[in-house]
């Protein structure tokens, strides 16, 4: 995620601002374990992550609208 993924996120953000004050092997680490944590909070309340800071609620929202039709195969 640190130098593979080029859109913003959070994540992504805290990331590189620990990787700059540390080490990339120690910044790494720290954002898996980071991702595991969310993942196992979305999957247990079931809750979809939106990263972007610069997202508004609407859109939010629609993603999460979005995704939840897929999953259940609605796509009418």
């Amino acid at each position: 995620m640190l130098t593979r993924y080029k859109k913003q996120d959070k994540v992504k953000t805290w990331g590189l601002a620990l990787a700059k004050r540390s080490s990339h092997r120690k910044a790494t680490v720290a954002v898996a374990r980071k991702l595991a944590v969310i993942m196992h909070a979305m999957w247990t309340s079931g809750t979809f992550y939106c990263g972007d800071p610069d997202a508004s609620v609407a859109e939010r929202q629609a993603a999460r609208t979005a995704k939840a039709r897929k999953l259940l195969g609605v796509y009418a």
